[in-house]
Protein backbone atom coordinates (compact mmCIF):
# COMPACT_ATOMS: atom_id res chain seq x y z
CA UNK A 1 0.00 0.00 0.00
CA UNK A 2 1.28 3.47 -0.85
CA UNK A 3 2.57 4.77 2.46
CA UNK A 4 0.50 8.63 2.27
CA UNK A 5 -2.69 6.66 1.73
CA UNK A 6 -3.30 5.99 5.20
CA UNK A 7 -6.78 4.20 6.20
CA UNK A 8 -7.67 7.59 7.79
CA UNK A 9 -7.01 9.20 4.58
CA UNK A 10 -8.49 6.56 3.00
CA UNK A 11 -11.78 7.32 5.23
CA UNK A 12 -11.30 11.60 4.41
CA UNK A 13 -11.24 10.94 1.00
CA UNK A 14 -14.36 8.40 0.55
CA UNK A 15 -16.26 10.69 2.52
CA UNK A 16 -15.11 13.93 -0.03
CA UNK A 17 -16.10 11.41 -2.55
CA UNK A 18 -19.64 10.99 -1.17
CA UNK A 19 -19.92 14.76 -0.36
CA UNK A 20 -18.84 15.74 -3.91
CA UNK A 21 -21.86 13.09 -5.67
CA UNK A 22 -24.63 14.25 -3.43
CA UNK A 23 -24.05 18.30 -4.05
CA UNK A 24 -23.67 17.34 -7.84
CA UNK A 25 -27.07 15.34 -7.96
CA UNK A 26 -28.96 17.77 -5.70
CA UNK A 27 -27.76 20.82 -7.35
CA UNK A 28 -27.58 19.35 -11.34
CA UNK A 29 -31.57 18.19 -10.61
CA UNK A 30 -33.00 21.36 -8.71
CA UNK A 31 -30.85 23.38 -12.07
CA UNK A 32 -32.26 21.24 -14.27
CA UNK A 33 -35.56 22.71 -12.91
CA UNK A 34 -34.99 25.53 -12.30
CA UNK A 35 -33.35 26.39 -15.91
CA UNK A 36 -36.27 24.67 -17.42
CA UNK A 37 -38.88 26.91 -15.40
CA UNK A 38 -36.31 30.02 -16.24
CA UNK A 39 -36.39 29.29 -19.94
CA UNK A 40 -39.84 28.97 -20.18
CA UNK A 41 -40.53 32.12 -18.55
CA UNK A 42 -37.80 33.43 -21.48
CA UNK A 43 -40.08 32.59 -23.81
CA UNK A 44 -43.70 33.90 -22.48
CA UNK A 45 -45.81 37.00 -23.85
CA UNK A 46 -45.95 38.33 -20.67
CA UNK A 47 -43.34 41.11 -20.72
CA UNK A 48 -42.36 41.65 -16.36
CA UNK A 49 -41.76 38.17 -16.77
CA UNK A 50 -39.91 37.70 -19.61
CA UNK A 51 -38.06 40.70 -18.81
CA UNK A 52 -37.73 39.16 -15.27
CA UNK A 53 -36.29 35.66 -16.30
CA UNK A 54 -33.76 37.35 -18.80
CA UNK A 55 -32.24 39.81 -15.81
CA UNK A 56 -31.97 36.31 -14.12
CA UNK A 57 -29.94 35.05 -16.66
CA UNK A 58 -27.59 37.70 -17.42
CA UNK A 59 -26.66 37.88 -13.59
CA UNK A 60 -26.39 34.62 -12.19
CA UNK A 61 -24.71 33.56 -15.50
CA UNK A 62 -22.13 36.44 -15.87
CA UNK A 63 -21.24 36.27 -11.75
CA UNK A 64 -18.64 33.55 -11.04
CA UNK A 65 -20.04 30.38 -8.80
CA UNK A 66 -17.29 31.16 -6.34
CA UNK A 67 -18.31 34.84 -5.76
CA UNK A 68 -22.04 33.37 -5.38
CA UNK A 69 -21.42 31.02 -2.82
CA UNK A 70 -19.71 33.31 -1.00
CA UNK A 71 -22.22 35.49 -1.00
CA UNK A 72 -24.76 33.00 0.09
CA UNK A 73 -22.46 31.48 2.98
CA UNK A 74 -21.12 34.23 4.58
CA UNK A 75 -22.37 38.08 3.11
CA UNK A 76 -25.88 37.35 2.96
CA UNK A 77 -26.28 36.08 6.77
CA UNK A 78 -24.34 39.38 7.67
CA UNK A 79 -27.67 41.41 6.37
CA UNK A 80 -29.45 40.45 9.28
CA UNK A 81 -28.59 41.09 12.94
CA UNK A 82 -26.72 38.64 15.19
CA UNK A 83 -29.62 37.07 17.46
CA UNK A 84 -31.63 36.75 13.89
CA UNK A 85 -28.85 35.70 11.85
CA UNK A 86 -27.73 33.23 14.69
CA UNK A 87 -31.75 31.71 14.63
CA UNK A 88 -32.10 31.53 11.30
CA UNK A 89 -29.25 30.42 9.39
CA UNK A 90 -27.36 28.39 12.28
CA UNK A 91 -29.79 27.27 15.00
CA UNK A 92 -33.39 26.00 14.12
CA UNK A 93 -34.94 22.95 13.87
CA UNK A 94 -34.25 22.31 9.86
CA UNK A 95 -30.69 23.63 10.50
CA UNK A 96 -29.87 20.90 13.49
CA UNK A 97 -31.99 18.00 11.56
CA UNK A 98 -29.73 18.67 8.62
CA UNK A 99 -26.72 18.86 10.33
CA UNK A 100 -27.85 15.07 12.42
CA UNK A 101 -28.63 13.87 9.11
CA UNK A 102 -25.03 15.30 7.06
CA UNK A 103 -23.24 14.85 10.23
CA UNK A 104 -22.31 18.72 9.46
CA UNK A 105 -20.82 21.07 12.03
CA UNK A 106 -22.34 24.18 9.60
CA UNK A 107 -25.00 22.97 7.56
CA UNK A 108 -26.03 26.21 6.40
CA UNK A 109 -22.79 26.34 4.04
CA UNK A 110 -23.58 23.34 2.56
CA UNK A 111 -26.87 24.75 1.57
CA UNK A 112 -25.56 28.20 0.87
CA UNK A 113 -23.32 25.98 -1.73
CA UNK A 114 -26.29 24.91 -3.23
CA UNK A 115 -27.81 28.19 -3.61
CA UNK A 116 -24.81 29.68 -5.09
CA UNK A 117 -23.97 26.51 -7.58
CA UNK A 118 -27.72 26.12 -8.45
CA UNK A 119 -28.24 29.87 -9.54
CA UNK A 120 -25.37 29.68 -11.53
CA UNK A 121 -26.27 26.82 -13.48
CA UNK A 122 -29.74 27.05 -14.09
CA UNK A 123 -28.82 30.38 -15.30
CA UNK A 124 -27.03 28.26 -18.25
CA UNK A 125 -29.37 25.93 -18.69
CA UNK A 126 -32.19 28.19 -19.43
CA UNK A 127 -30.61 29.62 -22.13
CA UNK A 128 -29.41 26.23 -23.82
CA UNK A 129 -33.22 24.95 -23.14
CA UNK A 130 -34.77 28.58 -24.49
CA UNK A 131 -32.39 27.66 -27.45
CA UNK A 132 -33.77 24.08 -27.87
CA UNK A 133 -36.89 25.22 -28.21
CA UNK A 134 -35.72 27.58 -30.97
CA UNK A 135 -34.93 24.22 -33.29
CA UNK A 136 -38.60 23.11 -33.09
CA UNK A 137 -40.09 23.39 -36.29
CA UNK A 138 -42.86 26.03 -35.67
CA UNK A 139 -45.46 23.65 -38.19
CA UNK A 140 -45.34 21.11 -35.47
CA UNK A 141 -46.80 23.90 -33.07
CA UNK A 142 -49.15 25.31 -35.58
CA UNK A 143 -50.18 21.98 -36.32
CA UNK A 144 -51.31 21.07 -33.04
CA UNK A 145 -52.92 24.23 -32.29
CA UNK A 146 -55.04 23.81 -35.30
CA UNK A 147 -56.11 20.49 -33.81
CA UNK A 148 -57.26 22.18 -30.78
CA UNK A 149 -54.23 21.89 -28.36
CA UNK A 150 -54.27 25.00 -25.94
CA UNK A 151 -50.92 26.81 -24.95
CA UNK A 152 -50.34 24.73 -21.80
CA UNK A 153 -50.64 21.08 -23.59
CA UNK A 154 -48.78 22.53 -26.62
CA UNK A 155 -46.13 23.19 -24.12
CA UNK A 156 -46.06 19.87 -22.02
CA UNK A 157 -46.18 17.74 -25.58
CA UNK A 158 -43.89 19.58 -27.85
CA UNK A 159 -42.18 22.39 -26.24
CA UNK A 160 -40.83 20.72 -23.12
CA UNK A 161 -39.99 17.25 -24.34
CA UNK A 162 -38.68 18.52 -27.94
CA UNK A 163 -36.87 21.78 -26.33
CA UNK A 164 -34.71 19.24 -23.46
CA UNK A 165 -33.98 16.58 -26.28
CA UNK A 166 -32.48 19.39 -28.61
CA UNK A 167 -30.24 20.98 -25.46
CA UNK A 168 -29.27 17.76 -23.80
CA UNK A 169 -25.76 17.27 -25.25
CA UNK A 170 -25.33 20.97 -24.73
CA UNK A 171 -27.10 20.28 -21.13
CA UNK A 172 -24.79 17.49 -20.48
CA UNK A 173 -21.92 19.24 -20.82
CA UNK A 174 -23.26 22.10 -18.65
CA UNK A 175 -23.71 19.82 -15.65
CA UNK A 176 -20.57 18.10 -16.12
CA UNK A 177 -19.32 21.32 -15.53
CA UNK A 178 -21.45 21.72 -12.45
CA UNK A 179 -20.04 18.63 -11.31
CA UNK A 180 -16.40 20.24 -11.35
CA UNK A 181 -17.59 23.52 -10.10
CA UNK A 182 -18.30 21.63 -6.79
CA UNK A 183 -14.81 21.80 -5.91
CA UNK A 184 -15.36 25.55 -5.07
CA UNK A 185 -17.85 24.59 -1.94
CA UNK A 186 -14.27 23.83 -0.09
CA UNK A 187 -14.22 27.55 0.32
CA UNK A 188 -16.70 27.67 2.29
CA UNK A 189 -15.83 24.60 4.85
CA UNK A 190 -18.08 21.61 3.15
CA UNK A 191 -16.09 19.01 3.62
CA UNK A 192 -16.65 17.71 -0.23
CA UNK A 193 -13.56 15.93 -2.08
CA UNK A 194 -10.96 18.79 -3.14
CA UNK A 195 -11.74 20.20 0.79
CA UNK A 196 -10.43 16.37 1.88
CA UNK A 197 -7.52 16.51 -0.66
CA UNK A 198 -6.55 19.97 0.88
CA UNK A 199 -6.95 18.27 4.35
CA UNK A 200 -5.08 15.20 3.55
CA UNK A 201 -1.91 17.89 1.94
CA UNK A 202 -1.91 19.97 4.82
CA UNK A 203 -1.33 16.84 7.20
CA UNK A 204 1.33 15.38 4.80
CA UNK A 205 3.28 17.78 2.85
CA UNK A 206 1.89 15.86 -0.47
CA UNK A 207 0.70 18.20 -2.68
CA UNK A 208 1.85 17.08 -5.84
CA UNK A 209 0.67 13.19 -4.68
CA UNK A 210 -2.88 14.55 -3.63
CA UNK A 211 -3.57 16.96 -6.36
CA UNK A 212 -2.44 13.94 -8.75
CA UNK A 213 -5.23 11.76 -7.23
CA UNK A 214 -7.64 14.34 -6.94
CA UNK A 215 -7.37 14.67 -10.48
CA UNK A 216 -7.74 11.23 -11.77
CA UNK A 217 -11.08 11.24 -9.32
CA UNK A 218 -12.39 14.13 -10.38
CA UNK A 219 -11.77 12.48 -14.32
CA UNK A 220 -13.99 9.00 -12.79
CA UNK A 221 -16.77 11.04 -12.03
CA UNK A 222 -16.83 13.30 -15.10
CA UNK A 223 -16.36 9.85 -17.34
CA UNK A 224 -19.14 8.13 -14.80
CA UNK A 225 -21.62 11.54 -15.36
CA UNK A 226 -21.13 11.54 -18.87
CA UNK A 227 -21.65 7.27 -19.23
CA UNK A 228 -24.86 8.35 -17.39
CA UNK A 229 -26.20 11.15 -18.86
CA UNK A 230 -25.40 10.34 -22.58
CA UNK A 231 -27.95 6.94 -21.41
CA UNK A 232 -30.55 9.49 -20.64
CA UNK A 233 -29.69 11.20 -24.26
CA UNK A 234 -30.52 7.73 -25.63
CA UNK A 235 -33.39 7.11 -23.90
CA UNK A 236 -34.81 10.99 -24.71
CA UNK A 237 -34.43 9.71 -28.33
CA UNK A 238 -35.11 6.58 -28.64
CA UNK A 239 -37.66 5.90 -31.69
CA UNK A 240 -36.60 9.24 -32.72
CA UNK A 241 -33.71 8.07 -35.19
CA UNK A 242 -29.92 8.58 -34.04
CA UNK A 243 -28.58 10.15 -30.93
CA UNK A 244 -26.39 13.10 -32.16
CA UNK A 245 -24.35 14.77 -29.50
CA UNK A 246 -22.03 17.41 -29.74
Amino acid sequence: MIDWLTPETLNLLAHGVAVTIVLTLITSASSFVVGVVIGTLRLTDNRPLRLGAGAFVEVFRNIPALIQIIFWAFAFPSLFPQAARQAIFFDNAVVNWLGAVTGLSLPYYAVAACIGLVLNTSAHLAELFRAGVGTIPKEHVDAARTLGAGRRAVFWAILLPGGVRAAFPAITTRLIHNMKNTALVSFVAVPDLFHAVQGSITRSFRAIEFLTLAAVLYLLLAAAMSVLLRQIDIRLHRGRGRVRTG
